[in-house]
């Protein structure tokens, strides 16, 4: 090692040292070059300019994105808002079988109630002598204080009740929701047949591609929501 630097460096040791470039070589080194800077010039103007001629092309751009100019929150956001007039209403729909019903004749008291919360879930549809549904029972909004006997379910129920088609899209089933002024929507097929629900919340996970948390719940405050830090 030490003796080929030694024959680098020294002088006269010229048949180690590299020889210089005839001038066809500069020319064509230099030629080189300036094709190097016009490709790079033309990928990058190609790069500000390009235009994607579909929504699959537009897929690729968003994926090829530097996740420090687009965060994956942000990609899962597009993706969720991409496909969400595409999607259908049984996409997000509880199924019948999994949904626990009351009858309209039923009555609710401690002992019936406490039957109800063991299921885990907290909306009850209500269905009337005619098998359709009528109200909805949701425990987590009854007075518990005043229930200290058996009720009629009726009393206790809400009438508010919204239908929407298995075959909306999410979109379709979102309009729903807003122009009613509810969260639950029952999804029924062509012949009017209950095939489940679905609730706004999960409707709302689906297109933000993730679940909305805000624990804040004095909204009804003015000074609260004032002085609520973020």
């Amino acid at each position: 090692m030490m003796a080929k630097l030694v024959k680098a460096l020294d002088p006269r040791f010229d048949k180690y040292r590299e020889k210089p470039m005839s001038e066809s070589e500069k020319v064509r080194e230099n030629d080189l070059r300036k094709f190097d800077e016009q490709l790079e010039a033309a990928v990058k103007m190609e790069r500000e300019n390009y235009t994607p001629q579909s929504e699959k092309e537009l897929v690729q751009v968003i994926r090829r994105t530097p996740r420090e100019v687009l965060s994956v929150r942000n990609r899962n956001l597009i993706s969720g808002a991409m496909s969400f007039g595409k999607r259908r209403a049984m996409l997000i729909t509880m199924p019948r079988e999994d949904i626990t019903f009351l009858q309209d004749s039923d009555f609710l008291g401690p002992l019936n109630l406490d039957k109800l919360y063991k299921t885990g879930d907290t909306i009850f549809p209500v269905l009337n002598k005619a098998k359709k549904v009528c109200g909805i029972i949701r425990t987590n909004e009854l007075d518990l204080l005043h229930i200290t006997k058996d009720q009629p379910v009726t009393k206790l129920m809400e009438h508010n009740v919204v239908f929407a088609r298995d075959d909306y899209s999410l979109e379709q089933l979102l309009a729903v929701f807003l122009r009613n002024h509810t969260d639950y929507v029952f999804i029924i097929d062509k012949d009017e047949n209950l095939l489940g629900y679905a609730e706004l919340n999960t409707l709302i996970a689906i297109l933000f591609n993730r679940e909305v948390k805000d624990d804040f719940e004095d909204d009804a405050s003015s000074i609260s929501v004032s002085r609520r830090e973020i």
